[in-house]
């Protein structure tokens, strides 16, 4: 039995070991062998754990490779934490497999164990492996440490990470409180009945803690155990403009920009390690921003890589440079020898670069003696470039020319390999060049007669550095002209010296004489007379806003020398010292300092440039560092020209006056108007008028009121404003149709007026009369009456009474009764009666019925002188006949009076008569006959007779009174002639 058993026992051993090697998934359906974990390995620096397991492919499809599924489990009930699928590429048919999983609890906190199974194309997944288990510190704390411990301990944390922090205590005793840099609490996270954790989220470094943070644990011994630091960093950053080269094809130094600065020092401090690929060199340690290694012999090509690493991970990066193309030459042993105008630079090459060709730069700066190791690197006032030999035993060396003297210099070298990059330059040597003395040259020339012309030299001493303290013996002046040659000596006092020279072309020389030694020479050529052009339009400029000038001009091929600026104050009444500045060759323009303008002075600039046969005037500028307001009024011509709407003023100015303080521009006129009246608060607004021309001096001012007082103010103008005014007040002139036109027009209003009464006076009397007259039936009073029948009486009294020849006259007296009385109705009235007898057209006195009996009965009855008083009559007021229609008669007389001299037949009697009223008994009528024969004869008499229709006036219709009584006076002259 024993036998057999042991038997079966091996025969399954060697069923699943086969099983296992062969790896096979030979037939659907069937499972693969559960994979075997040959290893599990924890890192508590990452907190990661590394698992292996053992693979066997052997009878399996290689090409669709295997999956695998992992599951991690935590503490001793084995929770899962973790669960993923990985897959491995087609390997060996023995091969290892590993995968490393990271986690957020420190492993130290708990148990963690590992499974997996596998999963084959077409088949049911293998079985489970056995866990794999790495243990925490539970165990370690309670038989060695035997007191709460805190976990992760000093490591380095990432950045904006979150962690957690656990605490681990002995068995028996449990966490009360956690805390997080001393001040902060956190809830409380059990991970198993006996760990305790926190979690603490997007860490950071703060400027207060550091790249350090502390944490705590207090558990029921009522004490805070197990205080715990750790490191908080950044993850490392890949190396930046990574580039290597050499200095003498010995040492190769590489150099990059390592980024983020380390926040930690040793042993947490990042790593920079350099490693060149293409040899066996071993890694090379470098440092946080460069490394150095030796050039390996006979190697052209070099491929590097820097790996920069700290505990939270690793980055790389590569370079690739041939040795050759790198080289940057750095010179040793620069020395130095100056002199006034230049110095002699020396040096020789680090290491031993012969063979190649090398190619240096030289500068010269100018240094200030407070600031000797600050140089301008970008703006070299000299540089000399040079082809240098690169052996080690030779040394190289340059002049630097057209030095200042007197002056501290800075001097660098660099140099490179011709076709490649500069190398850095050499620390500054310093120098100083000897003291110099230089004159500045210019000239004057005034043309004489006969070609002759005078010249004033000028020169001014310049000094440089501390060369003020070379004294300056005096100055020798020489000059040539047609083969001739003349020396003057003038002392250390004077400027400038005259000479006179003839019409040909004439060069000067002149020098200071210094101990020891001379200047260099000053040389000016006076062109001949034939050559020298006189210009005469000058250009107006502007001063800058400083005050001083900017002059530009063109630049003139002919020019070989530079170009001297001279100018001088014009216009100021007093002689000035002629100036001058000089510009090199190339430039075209100058900016003059403010310092030696004035304001309101004028200046004018003469711009030569100079050739190889003198210097040659090429323009004029003219103009005001600043301008300022005239100071000279205008001065008005006498007399001022006038006109009823405008007014001309003409003035003298002398507008192109160099003593003027600015441009005069225009003239500026303001007008006023005076002497009218304005309302109150109302302010009279004055008008301006510019003149533009400078050159027009005459303005007319035009759509004036006329006869008006005006007061003008003219002024220059300038840029800047205008100067005081001449002030002038004119009246404008009256215009003398208008002034006939207001002495006519009230007159001929008036004319026109009178001319109107006349045409229609007897209308407007009519209408008075008819407004204002006595209307009918008005009480007269008596006294009025009867003083008007006395007046009657009185001009009829001096009247001589004929002998009637024919006279009838027949009265009617009608007398009705009260009942019997009828008014008399207007005819124009609609109750007018129809009983009336009409009047025939032939009758002597067409006029309107009631009227005309009215007066007939109350005038005729006065024809009998004397008038008897006992006789009653009904009278009307003189001039009076009544209208109103309601007028009732008291008495009627009814007269009729014959007049052969108004009908037709000679000697015919008519009459007319007044009918009695309808309704009147002819009883009551009482008739006394009249006659008057031949009151009235054919023939006319001598004396004066009555024109026809001359006997009664007829007015508007009515008989009048004083009609009457002329017509009757004038018959009764006419029989008593």
């Amino acid at each position: 039995m024993y036998c057999i058993s042991w038997f079966i026992h091996v025969l399954l051993f060697l069923l699943t070991s086969s099983v296992y090697l062969n790896g096979s998934c030979l037939e659907s359906g069937s499972k693969p062998p559960r994979p075997i974990i040959s290893e599990l390995r924890a890192n508590f620096a990452t907190q990661s754990l590394v698992v292996k397991w053992l693979v066997n492919h052997t009878g399996l499809a290689r090409e669709s490779g295997d999956t695998y599924e992992i599951q991690v489990g935590r503490t001793d009930n084995l929770t899962i934490v973790h669960n993923s699928k990985v897959s491995s590429c087609p390997l060996g048919s023995d091969s290892t497999l590993t995968w490393t999983w990271v986690s957020t609890l420190p492993l130290q906190c708990a148990d963690h164990s590992i499974r997996i199974r596998r999963f084959c194309s077409h088949a049911d997944p293998s079985d489970w492996s056995q866990w794999k288990t790495n243990y925490g510190a539970q165990d370690t704390v309670d038989r060695v440490w035997k007191k709460t411990k805190m976990f992760p301990y000093q490591q380095v944390l990432k950045e904006g990470s979150t962690i957690l922090f656990c605490c681990v205590p002995p068995r028996g005793i449990h966490i009360t409180n956690m805390t997080f840099n001393s001040t902060t609490s956190y809830p409380l996270i059990n991970i198993t009945h006996r760990v305790t954790a926190i979690a603490v989220h997007n860490l950071n470094i703060t400027q207060a803690s550091g790249s350090g943070v502390y944490s705590w644990c207090e558990d029921t011994t009522e004490k805070r155990n197990n205080y715990c630091s750790n490191f908080i960093s950044f993850c490392p950053q890949r190396p930046e403009n990574l580039s290597c080269g050499t200095e003498d094809l010995r040492t190769v130094i590489c150099t990059w920009n390592p980024g983020r600065p380390a926040n930690l020092y040793e042993p947490y401090k990042r790593t920079h390690t350099l490693h060149i690929k293409n040899t066996g060199e071993d890694l090379i340690k470098c440092g946080e921003w460069s490394c150095r290694f030796q050039a390996v012999p006979g190697l052209e090509w070099y491929h590097v890589s820097v790996v920069v690493r700290n505990q939270l991970g690793e980055e790389k990066q590569s370079y690739s440079f041939n040795i050759t193309d790198r080289v940057f030459p750095v010179p040793e042993g620069v020395k130095v020898s100056p002199g006034v105008t230049e110095a002699n630079v020396s040096w020789v090459m680090r290491g031993n670069l012969s063979g190649l060709e090398l190619f240096c730069q030289v500068t010269a700066d100018p240094v200030e003696p407070r600031r000797l190791t600050r140089l301008a690197e970008a703006a070299d006032l000299q540089s000399t470039s040079m082809v240098c030999n690169g052996g080690s035993d030779e040394r190289c060396d340059v002049s630097l020319e057209q030095l200042s003297p007197n002056t501290l210099y800075a001097t660098r070298v660099r140099c490179a390999v011709r076709g490649n990059l500069e190398g850095e330059w050499t620390q500054p040597t310093h120098f100083t060049t000897y003291p110099l003395v230089t004159l500045d040259v210019w000239r004057k020339v005034r043309l004489l007669s006969h070609g002759q012309r005078n010249v004033t030299l000028l020169w001014t001493p310049q000094l440089s550095g501390s060369a003020s303290s070379v004294k300056i013996q005096g100055y020798k002046v020489r000059w040539r002209q047609e083969g001739f040659q003349w020396i003057l000596w003038r002392n250390r006092e004077q400027t400038q010296t005259e000479i006179s020279i003839g019409p040909g072309q004439c060069d000067m020389i002149i020098q200071a004489v210094i101990q020891p030694g001379s200047s260099p020479p000053g040389h000016i050529t006076i062109p001949p007379v034939e050559r020298i052009e006189y210009l005469r339009n000058a250009t107006c400029v502007s001063g800058s806003a400083s005050g001083g000038f900017h002059l530009i001009w063109k630049e003139q091929e002919a020019v070989t020398c530079g170009y001297t600026v001279e100018w001088c104050t014009v216009g100021s009444g007093v002689s000035c010292t002629l100036q001058w500045r000089k510009v090199p060759v190339g430039n075209t323009s100058v900016s003059l300092p403010a310092g030696d303008f004035k304001a309101g002075h004028r200046y004018t600039f003469d711009i030569y440039g100079c050739t190889d046969e003198g210097d040659k005037l090429l323009g004029i500028r003219t103009g005001y560092s600043q301008e300022l307001k005239p100071v000279q009024s205008p001065r008005l011509v006498e007399p001022i020209r006038t006109t009823s709407s405008s007014v001309t003023l003409e003035w003298r100015y002398h507008e192109d006056d160099h003593s003027h303080p600015g441009f005069i521009t225009g003239y500026l006129v303001t007008v006023h108007k005076t002497g009218s009246q304005r309302s109150p608060g109302h302010v009279r607004s004055p008008f301006t008028k510019m003149v533009a021309d400078p050159h027009n001096k005459s303005l007319t001012i035009v759509g004036l009121q006329e006869h008006q007082k005006y007061t003008f103010h003219l002024s220059a103008l300038t840029n800047v404003g205008p100067g005081p005014p001449t002030t002038v007040t004119v009246k404008t002139q009256t215009i003398p149709s208008i002034l006939l036109a207001k002495i006519l027009t009230p007159l001929l209003l008036l004319l026109g007026l009178a001319i109107l009464l006349c045409l229609f006076w007897k209308m407007l009397r009519s209408c008075i009369v008819e407004l204002f007259g006595y209307p009918a039936g008005m009480n007269i009073k008596p006294i009025e009456l009867d003083l008007h029948l006395h007046e009657t009486s009185e001009r009829l009294r001096c009247l001589k009474v004929g002998d009637c020849a024919c006279s009838d006259i027949e009265i009617l007296s009608v007398r009705p009764t009260m009942s019997e009385r009828t008014p008399l109705i207007h005819p124009k009235l609609p109750r007018l009666s129809s009983s009336f007898t009409t009047i025939p057209s032939s009758s002597f006195c067409p006029v309107h019925p009631s009227s005309y009996s009215s007066s007939m009965s109350s005038s005729l009855p006065s024809l009998s002188p004397p008038c008897p008083s006992s006789s009653t009559q009904h009278l009307h007021q003189k001039g009076y006949c009544p209208q109103s229609p309601t007028e009732v008669w008291d008495s009627s007389v009814q007269t009729s009076l014959t007049n052969r001299s108004y009908f037709p037949s000679v000697g015919a009697e008519q009459s007319v008569e007044l009918k009695p009223i309808r309704g009147t008994d002819s009883s009551d009528i009482s008739s006394s006959p009249i006659k008057l024969s031949n009151l009235i004869t054919s023939e006319p008499s001598e004396g004066p007779q009555l024109r026809p229709g001359a006997l009664l006036e007829n007015i508007d219709g009515y008989i009048t009174t004083d009609s009457l009584v002329k017509s009757m006076t004038a018959y009764m002259n006419g029989q008593s002639h």
